[in-house]
């Protein structure tokens, strides 16, 4: 399948409710809405939205420190994965923060969610640390990051 129809824009006021109902359908520890919505203010231009036929269906969230990014959070609809919109966020998030300087980019994913990572490592992303009981049910995470030119 493929992401063909899909848009990819920055977030704006009318997709954050889609974004918070995404959260809490695919995260067992989903962000707050007022944390999504003050990242939607301070930081736009890292925080994308996939859309197709006027419906929101996933976005990606970072933030930039110096030279390096960190990607907080990504989440795509059940029923629009495997279709690259999850590729297509990455690769436009990356584009977004190359801009800006980043030279390596992180993120965390739970030890257990081996398709996340699978999926992370077809991207470029290697395995570079582990954090012991990051999460709220104190499973661990895996540390991933890539290198931009």
């Amino acid at each position: 399948m493929s992401d063909v129809g899909v848009e990819i824009t920055r977030v704006r006021d009318e997709t954050l409710e889609d974004i918070c109902e995404i959260e809490r359908d695919i995260f067992s520890s989903p962000y707050p809405s007022h944390i999504l919505a003050a990242m939607a203010k301070e930081t736009p231009e890292t925080f994308l939205v996939a859309t197709s036929k006027e419906r929101t269906i996933g976005y990606i969230l970072a933030t930039v420190r110096g030279d390096s990014g960190h990607i907080i959070s990504i989440a795509v609809r059940n029923e629009s994965r495997r279709r690259g919109v999850g590729t297509r966020l990455v690769t436009e998030i990356m584009g977004v923060l190359q801009e800006k300087g980043v030279r390596r980019v992180d993120l965390e994913v739970r030890a257990s969610n081996l398709p996340a990572q699978k999926f992370y490592r077809k991207l470029g992303f290697q395995e570079s640390g582990l954090i012991r009981q990051y999460y709220h049910d104190r499973e661990d995470a895996v540390i991933m990051s890539k290198k931009l030119p």
